[in-house]
């Protein structure tokens, strides 16, 4: 197939499936400006262009030509586009054939909830096809735009060949957690901090937290583990490349994530193929891929003392072994990357053009 996104190059979803499509098609991704792939993470086979206008000039619509005319030169079968409230709407603008709205989430979660109700349904509507990560995606959108649409489900697979488990060095008497969020409003990132700080008053055993990634929170969120007293034992990684996650996961006993609202936990399966237990929100999304007190641990959004005794339960050594064995054993059955890409493959066969 030859395949044009529209999409983020910087995005983690369009860096994974562009990545991991281009292994067999012709993969073009058209990106906004100023989300260039700055690390370098997009595959040589990968092809990218930048759109002239950006997000604050009105990039989602003002492209549209530009758009419109790569498509008709560019001989796709099918385009890509991801986001029901950004990509979908300039993939309306521009008329595009044969579209596959990816909807990741938070555009129709968040996005409908802050007005965006009528951008989803004019991607929508516009689309030959909406794929999702999971189920409760798609229901989501079906309580928006009523009428007759094809639906898609694909998880955002992990490659247990790469995501597995690594004997790092670690002392036997200590704990690290870790968190891999966005330093972003709204991930809970602060709850965690809190969490990690009730831990350490509880128990006299070293412990560790690693927060893992930017964003607009990191220098309020570097100020917060100074006045709750723990900033020697929280480290701020800053970003760490896909690739690099593995073996960051390996030198972690459990991650913690206390979002207020999630779709799909791509940070959760990753850290599940990885043996590494998972502590999150009761979300929509974590509460699809974690069983809980069996396979991870699932408490109340906002409960930081529920948390912190999970997070205590976890320094049984033998317990957070096994949970984490289970855990793999989960991801592997439900988002093996491959069987996930055959499922994205079919819906991009679905919604094509016949000859492609």
């Amino acid at each position: 197939m030859k395949i044009a996104f529209l999409a983020a190059a910087n995005s983690p979803h369009t860096i994974k499936w562009a990545n991991t499509l281009a292994e067999d098609h012709d993969v073009t991704v058209f990106s906004l400006p100023e989300q260039k792939d700055e690390q370098g993470e997009l595959s040589e086979k990968v092809t990218v262009k930048y759109l002239p206008f950006t997000t604050a000039q009105g990039g989602y619509k003002k492209n549209a030509a530009q758009v419109k005319s790569e498509l008709a030169s560019g001989g796709f079968g099918v385009v890509n586009a991801f986001g029901a409230t950004t990509y979908g709407v300039l993939a309306a603008k521009a008329k595009a054939p044969n579209v596959l709205l990816t909807v990741l989430g938070p555009d129709v979660y968040e996005g409908v909830d802050r007005g965006g109700k009528g951008l989803v349904k004019k991607s929508v509507k516009h689309a030959s096809g909406v794929l999702a990560a999971a189920p409760n995606v798609i229901t989501r959108v079906q309580s928006v735009y009523k009428k007759d649409q094809q639906y898609f489900v694909a998880p955002f697979g992990v490659d247990t060949e790469v995501f597995k488990k690594i004997g790092a060095e670690k002392p036997e008497d200590a704990m690290c957690f870790g968190s891999l969020k966005a330093l972003e409003y709204g991930n809970g990132v602060d709850l965690v901090m809190d969490a990690f700080a009730k831990y350490l008053e509880k128990t006299t055993g070293a412990a560790t937290l690693k927060i893992v990634g930017t964003g607009s929170l990191e220098n309020s969120l570097k100020q917060k583990a100074q006045s709750l007293g723990i900033a020697d034992k929280v480290e701020f990684t800053g970003y760490v490349k896909n690739a690099d996650i593995p073996a960051m996961l390996g030198t972690m006993d459990a991650t913690v994530q206390m979002g207020s609202a999630e779709a799909f936990g791509v940070p959760g399966i990753e850290s599940m193929a990885c043996e590494v237990p998972v502590v999150a929100s009761d979300t929509v999304g974590a509460s699809e891929y974690i069983l809980n007190g069996v396979t991870g641990y699932l408490v109340k959004v906002g409960n930081v003392d529920r948390c912190c005794d999970c997070m205590m339960e976890l320094r049984n050594k033998a317990a957070r072994e096994h949970m984490g064995e289970l855990a793999r054993g989960d991801i592997k059955e439900e988002y093996e990357l491959r069987d996930c890409k055959a499922k994205y493959e079919h819906a991009l066969r679905a919604v094509g053009s016949r000859v492609m």
